[in-house]
């Protein structure tokens, strides 16, 4: 069986793993990294197992804030990949040049790669749409990090409901997950987060009706400005080989908004 774990991406900064699970089983909670509303975390997998070196991932993010009853959207695109030392290490290394649809990433201080792109930055767009994503890497002989290229086809993971503006921890909150409100995924992470409290919980794509229950927002103090963050992320993956090592390649929408907690 193919392997994974969790990691939160930082949309400006870095990925870091996590504990392993079953590809065909509900992922164990890891604990997302939260910002400023501004530049809000999206969580997401990173596979990893006995010969996982790397992984490419691509996010569509879809984030909305309301101030001053204007809705503002921002809708980033972020690209990032990491090259593993050896599997299931923490330790990155340099895997020469990378790029997702002719867009260098940046090489960072810890040898992972990164590159936002939104209306407001060079570039504007990463071009993470439905025709395919485009991964080139020149490869490190050094670091035994080979020469990749593989274009990610098919449609970008989406989950179309509408997201709630509060929740009521009372009452809980439940998702649907199914063809009608979701596509293009293998699986879904919902994450709650407020202050330095959060929660995430991850599903099946087609887990149906599902509720985190009262009991497991009952930890969370009250937010009356608009401050906690709900994300929805989609994902979908697949793993290839090359010169005998395996990569991953995901695609992933995360549909994040700021929302009350009574």
């Amino acid at each position: 069986m193919k392997k994974y774990t969790q990691v939160t991406l930082a949309a400006a900064l870095l990925l870091l793993g996590a504990a392993s699970c079953q590809k065909k089983e509900t992922p164990a909670p890891t604990t997302p990294t939260t910002t400023t509303p501004t530049t809000p975390t999206p969580v997401s997998p990173t596979p990893t197992g006995s010969n996982i070196y790397g992984a490419l991932v691509a996010i569509k993010m879809d984030y909305t804030i309301t101030q001053a009853g204007v809705t503002v959207p921002f809708n980033n695109e972020i690209g990032s990949a990491i090259f593993y030392s050896a599997p299931g290490s923490s330790t990155f290394v340099d895997g020469g040049s990378v790029s997702v649809n002719n867009k260098a990433l940046d090489k960072q201080s810890n040898n992972s790669y990164m590159k936002m792109a939104n209306s407001g930055t060079t570039p504007s767009s990463l071009d993470l749409d439905n025709s395919g994503v485009a991964w080139s890497v020149s490869g490190n002989s050094g670091n035994g990090v080979p020469a990749i290229t593989y274009t990610h086809s098919g449609s970008f993971p989406n989950y179309s409901a509408t997201m709630p503006t509060s929740i009521t921890k009372s009452s809980g909150i439940s998702f649907t997950f199914s063809s009608s409100t979701l596509t293009g995924a293998d699986s879904v992470y919902v994450v709650i987060a407020s202050g330095s409290k959060s929660l995430t919980k991850s599903y099946l794509a087609t887990a149906g009706t599902v509720t985190i229950s009262a009991s497991d927002l009952s930890g969370f103090a009250t937010v009356s400005d608009n401050s906690a963050l709900l994300e929805v992320c989609p994902f979908k993956y697949i793993i290839n080989t090359y010169s005998g090592k395996q990569y991953v390649f995901i695609k992933e929408q995360a549909v994040v908004r700021n929302i009350n907690i009574n």
